[in-house]
């Protein structure tokens, strides 16, 4: 059994029996995983009312850090981490490029290009990378088809992709066929590639993203940094965060460790990118000022080297993922396990605390998550807190980062 395991059973056994944990089992190092310009940028979780143009809808900016034009690689992934879409954005030194998913999944893609993107008084000039045409980063209009958009929005909703063997679909749709919902991936790279639709080819999901030392399509260079909001106008909330930053660090991070996109390579370290947490601690309200209490956004790594379309109507394989240990506590620091409730089983979602598969007992308190997969399979997680008053406001956070998987082999 890892030290890693033992300090989360200690933990709770000390937590049931009244017991303080000790601060050693606190986190002592953050592997570098911090809001920082990085290659590598994570918008967790998204969602998206198709139906109700003025509802829920999802906002998020890619920015540039140094003052050398950079070239940017956007995956839209769907809850089973199927990658869908995937387009390159070209940022001049010190450049802003912002999206509404709503645009995205209507087949509107950003015009971006050393021909077209405008160069600040502090930017370098204009650079084009190899692959790319003067018309635009990928040299591709910016305007999806007709059939590619009903793909998209079917894939993000749950809906069949393809009909052999069976329907196939490549997302739950557990909210519904009029509501998208996914996570985002943005990566620096090399040189420009087609713009892709349902097709695994240059993403991450690809063996050949990666090479040593950033010398595949993906690069290393740490000059990414955004943000991402959530917003529904018509019930006047949005809250948002910084969007994750994972730092490519290829001295530190070698063959045989786990990192943010091992599971793509054999955990040969190639990806270079620090992994996220595992355990976290998040505060919850459930009436008071916050009338609509509060969700969680949970990203998961389901460690599946495979990616791939489902039969429609039933869960992957690997899912649900399981969850070691979910505990809550009230304000008078009463701890109450939750057994075996599957409350996170895919990749990402938005699950209400206080609901089905996450009771309470107290409407204030907080949770610790501990998001190894249920058959003791160490894996990296992101724990967002979502706390809304409905109709007036909202506001967001991080979880709490307890520990790190920097020193684990995969």
């Amino acid at each position: 059994m890892s030290a890693h395991r033992r300090s989360h059973i200690v933990f709770l056994l000390g937590c049931l029996l009244g017991a303080v944990p000790s601060a050693a089992g606190i986190l002592a190092g953050n592997c570098r995983l911090a809001n920082q310009p990085a290659a590598t940028l994570l918008i967790p979780y998204f969602e998206v009312d198709l139906a109700n143009s003025g509802g829920q809808s999802t906002l998020f900016s890619v920015n540039n850090a140094s003052a050398k034009p950079v070239l940017s690689r956007v995956v839209l992934w769907t809850d089973w981490g199927v990658p869908t879409l995937a387009f390159d954005v070209y940022l001049t030194g010190y450049d802003i490029q912002t999206f509404n998913l709503r645009d995205l999944l209507n087949g509107q893609l950003p015009d971006t290009g050393p021909q077209v993107s405008n160069t600040g008084t502090l930017s370098d000039s204009g650079t084009l990378f190899t692959g790319c045409s003067t018309a635009g980063a990928a040299g591709v209009s910016p305007q999806l088809a007709p059939e590619d958009v009903t793909w998209l929005r079917a894939a993000h909703t749950g809906q069949p992709v393809a009909t052999s063997p069976s329907l196939q679909c490549a997302g739950s749709g557990t909210t519904g066929p009029n509501v998208a919902t996914g996570y985002i991936t943005i990566d620096t790279v090399n040189r420009c590639s087609p713009r892709t639709v349902g097709t695994l080819v240059n993403t991450p999901a690809n063996a050949t993203y990666f090479a040593a030392k950033g010398t595949g399509l993906a690069s290393d260079d740490n000059v990414l940094w955004g943000d991402f909001t959530y917003v529904n106008p018509q019930r006047n909330t949005s809250n948002g965060q910084s969007a994750i930053a994972l730092v490519a660090d290829p001295d530190a991070l070698t063959a045989g460790m786990y990192t943010f996109y091992g599971r793509y390579v054999g955990f040969d370290g190639r990806d270079n990118r620090v992994p996220l947490s595992s355990l976290y601690y998040a505060r919850y309200v459930n009436g008071g000022t916050f009338s609509g209490g509060t969700d969680l956004i949970v990203w998961r790594d389901n460690r599946r080297t495979a990616v791939g379309t489902s039969a429609c109507g039933q869960a992957p394989s690997w899912s649900p993922l399981g969850e070691m240990q979910l505990v809550t506590f009230d304000e008078e620091e009463n701890p109450k396990e939750i057994a075996n409730s599957n409350a996170f089983p895919v990749v990402t979602q938005k699950v209400h605390v206080g609901g089905p598969s996450l009771p309470i007992s107290q409407p204030f308190g907080w949770l610790m998550l501990d998001l190894w997969h249920k058959d003791s399979t160490h894996a990296q997680a992101w724990v967002g807190v979502w706390m809304t008053a409905e109709g007036h406001f909202s506001s967001g956070a991080e979880a709490l980062r307890v520990d790190d998987l920097c020193n684990f082999g995969p």
